[in-house]
């Protein structure tokens, strides 16, 4: 019964798999090469601009805190209201501030990225967040946006967000389009067929070679690129979609509280202290090195706990949110805990970005993104061979 099934529904899933190939083939491209360079976007972008990123290493004693950071910033730029400080970058680099100003004449504040000297505080340079396009400034800024939202803002959202929803259904189509049609799974001759499908012969015909390439290589990486479509959604329509989904179909728990009393306002430096003791109780000896402010004063959320200062691997980093104002921490959470759900959530960013594995998981990355290229590529030309077959009989 499970052969006649598939015998019966394969000529839909094949109409399918290849209407929804022509159908995501632009954005599929754009996505993967885009992603591809995207995984190692932050060392392309220092490459291409050491008068920013550079910068000397203070000695430890040396190293300016929090408050004083944001001091010297507010004396050299005093209309500059930073939303995120990286004040403890890897050995080497700059601090890298981002910020939002209000100029005379716009409606919007313009956002700004500045990077700044650890040891001293002083400006080293700066640049347009969201500069345009193919200057060494911008251009790795552009590339990460067409990525994620072919810079088309909250729209381009969508469309990636909904492409990906499809990708991942087209993964398990294409899956299903390679096992063999006339036995059943549970005997021997199902997976001696089906092994023959992984492989590439390179002295056939260069039409079979092509369509060799397409079905083996999606074969090699299926698990890869299914995860990277499924993350695609994630990062994409995380609380439009993903998120509650998650929620609705595995236990998920909320994030932990420290409500310890007296209640008194902190500094940013002790909240500091309090986001690394929270984060030590919890079992991990990392130290915060950014953080997010919000634009009233009121809350800050400390991530990127590292002592090297550099994105850590596995399921990433605690973000630990303080109330400045009362010294609380009233969001804590913490990789690799939580319930299920929690754990679903906490592995998309580092699946999709490859650090989940570390530099190989990048590699493999940033390799699967050509992949994706290769696919549409050799997915057009057997599409295109077929038509002329079909047009000639």
């Amino acid at each position: 019964m499970a052969v006649l099934t598939l015998k019966t529904v394969r000529p839909v899933l094949v109409r399918l798999h290849r209407y929804t190939g022509l159908l995501l083939s632009g954005v599929l491209f754009i996505a993967g090469l885009t992603g591809s360079i995207s995984v190692f976007r932050t060392e392309i972008d220092a490459a291409l601009n050491p008068d920013l990123f550079d910068a000397p290493a203070p000695a430890p004693a040396h190293s300016l805190p929090v408050s004083a950071l944001l001091a010297q910033l507010k004396l050299q730029r005093p209309e500059t209201q930073v939303t995120a400080l990286l004040y403890r970058p890897p050995a080497g680099r700059a601090i890298e501030v981002y910020s939002s100003e209000t100029v005379a004449g716009r409606k919007d504040p313009v956002e700004s990225e500045i990077f700044l000297d650890p040891a001293t505080g002083r400006i080293l340079g700066l640049r347009p967040t969201e500069g345009c396009c193919f200057n060494r400034r911008a251009l790795m800024s552009f590339v990460y946006r067409v990525h994620y939202s072919l810079d088309l803002g909250q729209a381009g959202m969508w469309v990636m967000g909904i492409s990906a929803m499809l990708w991942s259904i087209d993964c398990v189509v294409g899956l299903l389009l390679t096992f063999p049609l006339h036995q059943p799974a549970w005997r021997q001759a199902f997976w001696r067929q089906w092994r023959k499908t992984w492989a590439i012969g390179l002295r056939r015909s260069s039409i079979r070679i092509t369509f060799d390439l397409h079905r083996a290589v999606s074969l090699w990486l299926w698990v890869v690129l299914l995860g990277i479509a499924i993350s695609g959604v994630a990062l994409a329509l995380e609380d439009e979609v993903f998120n509650p989904v998650i929620r609705t179909i595995l236990p998920t728990a909320p994030s932990m509280v420290d409500t310890r009393l007296p209640v008194q306002p902190v500094t940013i430096d002790q909240a500091e202290g309090l986001a690394a003791g929270f984060v030590q109780a919890h079992g991990s000896g990392e130290r915060p090195a950014a953080v997010l402010l919000d634009p009233d004063g009121g809350t800050a959320m400390f991530y990127l706990f590292s002592n090297q200062g550099t994105e850590p691997s596995g399921l990433g980093s605690p973000m630990v949110t303080v109330d400045l104002k009362t010294g609380q921490i009233t969001a804590g959470d913490m990789p690799g805990q939580g319930a299920a759900g929690n754990l679903v959530m906490q592995m998309q960013l580092p699946w999709h970005s490859g650090r989940i594995a570390g530099t190989g998981g990048r590699i493999l990355i940033c390799l699967s993104g050509l992949a994706v290229c290769m696919l549409v590529v050799t997915g057009i030309m057997i599409w295109q061979r077929k038509r002329q077959a079909r047009q000639a009989r």
